[in-house]
């Protein structure tokens, strides 16, 4: 998972410059709070999950989905917050923003669903 997050930042950066030039080097910074963002989301989320899936509890559909719904507030509050503070290229911010939020969502999902199939197969 850390390395996605280490690929996807200057992946996105460099993809950014060759578009928009200059304009992408400003987005360097926000690059990284980004990633640093959502790993560390990422990071805190799984070890609940993983917590709750090996204590056999039933409420992990329901802490699965508010997961989700949290990343996805926390993600509109970051790029309101964006608009508000910076006000400037918020098209390259938004973009950045949506692509870790994707990115993230898959890392989360694979992993939940590779440690259900274990404990699955575990019993």
């Amino acid at each position: 998972m850390a390395m996605t997050y280490c690929i996807l930042g200057p992946l996105l950066l460099f993809t950014e410059s060759k578009l928009y030039g200059s304009d992408a080097m400003r987005q360097a910074l926000p690059i990284t709070l980004l990633a640093i963002f959502f790993f560390a989301y990422n990071l805190a989320s799984l070890a609940i999950f993983r917590k709750l899936l090996y204590s056999g509890s039933k409420s992990i559909t329901i802490f699965y989905l508010t997961s989700k719904l949290m990343r996805l507030l926390l993600c509109m509050v970051i790029f309101i917050g964006y608009g508000i503070l910076v006000r400037s290229s918020l098209l390259l911010f938004a973009v950045n923003l949506v692509v870790f939020y994707i990115v993230s969502i898959l890392t989360n999902s694979i992993y939940c669903i590779r440690e259900e199939n274990i404990i699955k197969k575990k019993k």
